[in-house]
């Protein structure tokens, strides 16, 4: 039985969680809506999916921003449901390629971002490339165990196609904002992993 709910949850500092909110939070949004349309189309199972900021004020030395500090939120907004973590800080200890961190209904990646002003064409560009794709690898982790796959499938074989696709140079999938398959060279909003080739 999976979790009827997907949460992405936007991490933030606290004095950065505006200006994050105006400049990032369009994407984020459209994305959450892409990809409950695409675990639905690849694995079919539909969640109900949200999406918030959370701004935190980063603490002292023992309460520092870190995948246990995430395991602790996930917990006390209940374990039943599935959160996926976008932040601002790289796990410490990962054993996952792509800056990403998968357990049981937990999720998160580190949210890379364009410091510089740029046009909104590049910055979803850039989201799409850095962000969308690592974000698939690391769902289908979470995804293909709730299928009730064995590990060789939810996490060696993900971990497989991921180095087919920064190594051997397999192609990623191309989405445009009406979530069809487009050519890379073309105007694309998101980017996936070939969830095809997962053996």
């Amino acid at each position: 039985m999976h979790p009827e709910k997907l949460f992405f949850i936007y991490v933030a500092k606290n004095e950065e969680w505006e200006k994050r909110q105006r400049e990032d939070w369009d994407y984020v949004s459209s994305m959450s809506r892409f990809y409950r349309w695409w675990i639905k189309r690849n694995f079919e199972l539909d969640f109900n999916v949200e999406a918030e900021i959370l701004p935190v004020i980063p603490g002292k030395l023992f309460d520092r921003m870190s995948i246990s500090y995430l395991s602790r939120d996930h917990i006390e907004r209940g374990k039943s449901v599935y959160h996926f973590y976008l932040t601002y800080f790289k796990p410490f200890w990962t054993d996952c390629q792509t800056e990403g961190y998968a357990a049981e209904n937990f999720g998160m990646i580190y949210w890379k971002r364009l410091e510089a002003p740029v046009s909104d064409s590049k910055r979803v560009k850039f989201f799409a490339d850095m962000n969308c794709a690592k974000l698939s690898h690391v769902l289908c982790h979470e995804v293909l165990r709730m299928l009730g796959k064995k590990r060789k499938e939810y996490f060696d074989s993900i971990h497989d196609l991921w180095e087919r696709h920064v190594y051997k140079d397999l192609p990623y999938i191309y989405y445009n904002e009406r979530f069809r398959i487009v050519l890379k060279e073309s105007s694309y909003r998101y980017v996936t992993i070939d969830v095809k080739h997962i053996h």
